[in-house]
């Protein structure tokens, strides 16, 4: 009995060891950085929604005149740099 509360304690310490090894030489992944996307071209914006287009506008820091029509809200967002 005491035989396998050894073996127990023994697997124990050496799954702990080779735990702790695997958490040591795991690849660090390098933090992700800020890629500047290019702007959508003008064909790109006129297919989506007048919706869509002032999410893309809120989401980008973009000032458009939400009462304004599709076409001013494309443009609004082509012109911005």
């Amino acid at each position: 009995m005491e035989y396998i509360i050894i073996a127990l304690v023994g697997i124990a310490v050496v799954w702990t060891f080779l735990e702790s090894r695997k958490k040591k030489s795991a690849p660090v992944s390098k933090p992700a950085t800020a890629v500047k996307k290019s702007a959508p071209s003008v064909a790109q914006l006129k297919k989506l929604t007048k919706v869509q287009l002032l999410e893309h506008a809120d989401k980008n820091n973009i000032k458009v005149k939400r009462s304004g029509s599709k076409a001013e809200v494309v443009k609004s967002i082509a012109q911005h740099k």
